[in-house]
């Protein structure tokens, strides 16, 4: 049997474990080596963001083209989506932004290992093919998985998760319904509703986005059911069952669902199937995520987690910053980490942008609260777009004039959240943004309205 020594080994080679053997070569002279048992670029690449982004923007294409002539543009005959066309974009992107597969990682002298490995000691490891591993430091990146809820019946079916919904399909279902109404099947539910599918989006908390702020999520509630989604928060299912080539999906109270295909978009779970933590010395919490210390290490000196793979915050940006802190920590030169400025964004259409606490976050803090709301509807750029759904609304401490959060609902959300971050990572005082001049005509005058409207309730 064949043996290797490395100084540190990343097992999982998504955006984090990428992120993590660039900068250990670019900034050391350590032996890296990086596993990676699926695609290099990982699941964000492959099979999420990346490619629903793709469909999301054609699905955009084709709202907006059927509702051209709202804009004096008129489209000859009915719009048709191209579902094989729309996924050969897909590849196309995938392959120009991870289409160079190893070569990088080679470039800067990392080895590459496109096969399964398995953690069996403090320092062991071993690949599929029978290699023995040893590394000095080793870093978790394995991502997650779609996770699927209790539900009598559906496990028996052939219900997709976001890898089935991207790449299976040849046509957009007549039918479908989405359990889960969080920012990926808010997502999948709008790109199917206007590539033609009637969809039914059914979410147990008792709103739409169950993280975002309750207000934000009820400004985009309108906006899906202009698209055809029909949208039931609050409720539960009882059954699902698979037959003759249809669902059907039991709620309690007795209604019954039918769909041609069923989504699962109900949360994800940390995978390390295979890995032998209890030998490597790993502690898990409860709900199966390593227990981990300011600078990502696990209950193992040598072991860190970074990335979806914690179970926490699970956005590329934040692997990205996780990265830089587990690579930090490697060199000698430890930070700890901090999340109270992490913006996020749901990209469908309008966006939902978040950053810091929501309302109900705060007052559950203990802050006495101060809120300021500006509609969209009251911007003049979004009657020039045409698109009035949508709001910005700040969430401050009253005694403190503290931002503690911002939410966002617009066209250009994603964009606008970060005047909000910048301003709570730098401690900016609420009348110094309000104060500020914004051009005229943009949608980020209403970030603007949201500040003015603070200060003044400030004092």
């Amino acid at each position: 049997m064949r043996a290797e020594r490395f100084d540190v080994v990343v097992i999982g080679g998504g955006g984090t474990g990428s992120e993590i053997a660039f900068q250990l070569a670019d900034r050391s002279e350590l032996r890296v080596a990086i596993a990676e048992r699926d695609r290099l670029g990982g699941e964000c690449n492959h099979y999420g963001c990346v490619p629903t982004k793709v469909m999301l923007k054609s699905a955009k294409v084709a709202a907006t083209a059927r509702d051209g002539e709202r804009f004096g543009v008129r489209v000859p005959g009915p719009v048709a989506v191209d579902l094989p066309a729309v996924r050969d974009r897909v590849r196309r992107v995938i392959d120009e932004q991870s289409g160079a597969g190893a070569a990088p990682f080679l470039e800067r002298g990392v080895e590459v290992f496109l096969q399964e490995i398995r953690l069996t000691g403090p320092h062991d490891l071993e690949l599929a093919d029978g290699t023995a591993i040893h590394a000095d430091r080793i870093v978790l990146a394995t991502g997650t998985e779609a996770s699927l809820p209790p539900v009598p019946g559906l496990a028996d079916g052939p219900y997709w998760t976001n890898r089935e919904a991207i790449w299976q399909p040849d046509a957009a279902p007549a039918r479908l319904v989405v359990i889960g109404a969080g920012a990926i099947g808010v997502e999948f539910s709008q790109i199917f509703a206007r590539f033609g599918s009637a969809v039914t989006l059914v979410e147990i908390a008792p709103h739409i986005l169950p993280n975002e702020d309750a207000e934000a999520a009820a400004a985009l509630l309108p906006a899906l059911e202009a698209d055809g989604i029909d949208v039931r928060a609050g409720v539960r299912i009882d059954r699902a069952e698979h037959r003759d080539g249809a669902w059907s999906v039991a709620l309690v109270g007795d209604e019954v669902l039918t769909a041609d295909e069923v989504l699962v978009a109900t949360g994800r779970r940390p995978v390390f199937d295979g890995h032998d933590l209890e030998a490597a010395g790993i502690d898990l919490l409860p709900d199966g995520r390593p227990v981990l210390d300011e600078t990502l290490r696990s209950t193992a000196d040598n072991v860190w987690a970074a990335g979806d793979a914690t179970g926490e915050l699970l956005f590329t940006h934040v692997g990205t910053y996780e990265a830089e802190l587990v690579v930090d920590d490697i060199l000698g030169i430890p930070r700890p980490r901090s999340y109270r400025v992490v913006p996020r964004v749901t990209f469908c259409d309008p966006e939902v942008a978040s950053v810091g606490l929501t309302e109900r976050q705060a007052a559950d803090d203990g802050h006495a609260l101060v809120t300021s709301v500006s509609s969209i509807a009251d911007n003049e750029r979004a009657h020039i777009e045409g698109e009035l759904f949508g709001l910005v609304k700040l969430v401050a401490d009253a005694d403190t004039g503290e931002l503690l959060g911002g939410h966002v609902v617009g066209e250009a959300a994603g964009a606008m959240i970060h005047e909000i971050a910048v301003a709570m990572v730098g401690h900016v005082p609420v009348a110094a943004v309000a104060g500020a001049i914004h051009a005229y005509p943009t949608l980020s005058e209403s970030v603007k309205g949201a500040f003015v409207g603070l200060a003044e309730r400030l004092g």
